[in-house]
């Protein structure tokens, strides 16, 4: 199993990057996980579109889910058959936001004459081909689920975006490689008591590695302008093991 970086930025992007967005391969399957903006232009580079078995979407804030409307205008102008409709696994309670945006854009059809939406159910898992998913809810300022990725006798742990929470142990418990988000560079960008906080600094994100016994820990969804020892160093203390940065167009082995 595999895992390639179409994007790693946060809301705000770093420059000539593309926000979140993850193409795992394995268990005879490939989806992308998140698709925000920017990633469909690093998609087509690899993938058409048909070549993909599922998109999963974490949560829907715009920078993990806006680049479904342009994946849209990939497709001819037309109503594909049901069969050949891409899946679209949406989180829970999302299916009036998606009728919104698709009349937001002018039409709409804009989404359903192409994909097949459905919506997982928060806690159970579902498949494409032998790779499993399992979505973990996690702490953010919307409904958000991170997943448990099983494939080709390996494990891969996907934060989406959380805080830290009692189930961002679960699940990254027993991960061969955690892919977390670390947007933080200090506690003072999160939301402030008593409001919920809703990310991570790269020094909890190797605290969390650490006590899920996860095998490595890859940092993503952080600002990175050319150097990013400040987030590696402080996951590395953290964790003690062997801690990276997502970097884009690039592939690694789980």
């Amino acid at each position: 199993m595999r895992v390639s970086i179409m994007g790693r930025s946060p809301a705000s992007p770093n420059p000539t990057e593309a926000c979140a967005g993850y193409l795992v391969e394995g268990g005879e399957a490939r989806i992308l996980v998140d698709i925000g903006p920017g990633v469909v232009s690093q998609l087509v580079r690899r993938h058409r579109p048909d070549e993909l078995d599922a998109i999963v979407v974490s949560h829907m804030h715009a920078d993990h889910m806006l680049d479904l409307v342009t994946l849209r205008y990939v497709y001819p102008w037309r109503p594909l058959p049901q069969d050949q409709r891409l899946r679209v696994i949406m989180p829970p309670g999302s299916a009036e936001q998606m009728l919104d945006l698709a009349k937001g854009v002018g039409n709409a059809r804009h989404f359903e004459d192409c994909f097949r939406l459905s919506e997982h159910d928060g806690s159970s898992p579902f498949s494409f081909g032998k790779l499993s998913l399992t979505p973990i809810a996690t702490q953010h300022y919307i409904p958000c689920w991170g997943f448990r990725i099983e494939g080709d006798g390996r494990l891969l742990a996907y934060t989406a975006d959380t805080a830290p929470c009692e189930n961002l142990g679960v699940l990254a418990s027993g991960a061969d490689l955690l892919l977390s988000e670390a947007t933080l560079r200090s506690l003072d960008e999160d939301a402030t008591p008593p409001e919920p906080r809703g990310h991570l600094t790269p020094a909890e994100a190797g605290a969390t590695a650490r006590d899920a016994g996860a095998g490595r820990l890859l940092l993503t969804h952080l600002p990175v302008n050319g150097d990013g020892s400040w987030a590696t160093n402080l996951a590395q203390e953290a964790f003690g093991g062997e801690v990276g940065i997502a970097e884009p167009a690039q592939t690694y082995e789980i």
